[in-house]
């Protein structure tokens, strides 16, 4: 199957919800492309790196973190945690679509088609109907998954120089319950919860950057991974 946007996505509505409160969702944006993409990234040809916030920036292999003794992995969560509690940290499973490609890693093709669609000229003059924002040129890509325990906590997406206009989330868990966790909050200036999104199916959820957000931490008796593919729609292609 080609993955294509789907028809009558109601682009005027979001983008009015957009441009008033800063964030807006987009249901149904890829139709039944929505199921390829979860078999792909459920599939046995899925690589997966750990990503927990480290100074030298640089994620572990899924593989490699699981090997090490359970007592070892506990203790890297200990650290993780401890941070969580004053600053920013996070935890959870992506691999970078960009990277992926320029080292020709052998992912699921679903996921580069994916990538090629979001640089579409499609995609982008879909994006920049949406928000009204002509400067959008270069869609990045992750595919995340939240295993229980995983977190990413309040931040805003902030960064000099990256060219950051909007933040998006391409939800790909099906049947997800807000008891699960996982759940996009939106965050006022004390810390407060102004706004939640829970990952529907198929649904993209964008918002402006800078924005202060989180995504809770997945509940132990969640009974799936919080599957999505995220990025940033930018002013240019990054570094």
């Amino acid at each position: 199957m080609t993955l294509a946007l789907a028809a009558g996505l109601g682009l005027e509505a979001a983008g009015e919800r957009l441009s008033r409160t800063g964030r807006t969702r987009v249901p149904g944006l890829l139709g039944e492309g929505a199921e390829v993409l979860h078999e792909a990234l459920t599939g046995p040809d899925m690589v997966w790196y750990r990503a927990i916030r480290n100074p030298f920036n640089a994620d572990v292999p899924v593989a490699v973190f699981e090997a090490e003794p359970v007592a070892e992995q506990a203790r890297l969560y200990g650290m993780a945690h401890e941070e969580a509690t004053e600053g920013f940290q996070f935890i959870f499973d992506r691999i970078r679509l960009g990277q992926a490609r320029t080292m020709e890693m052998p992912l699921p093709p679903a996921l580069y088609e994916l990538h090629d669609l979001f640089n579409s000229e499609a995609f982008l003059g879909m994006a920049r109907r949406l928000t009204g924002d002509d400067r959008i040129a270069y869609v990045d890509a992750q595919p995340t998954r939240y295993m229980p325990g995983h977190f990413l906590n309040g931040h805003t997406d902030a960064h000099d120089d990256a060219g950051r206009l909007y933040a998006y989330v391409l939800n790909l868990s099906p049947r997800w319950r807000a008891e699960w966790g996982g759940l996009l909050m939106f965050l006022d200036e004390g810390g407060a919860v102004t706004e939640t999104f829970m990952p529907a199916f198929g649904t993209l959820n964008v918002f402006r950057v800078p924005q202060d957000h989180a995504v809770s931490m997945v509940a132990p008796f969640a009974g799936a991974p919080r599957y999505s593919v995220t990025g940033w729609w930018r002013t240019r292609s990054p570094a």
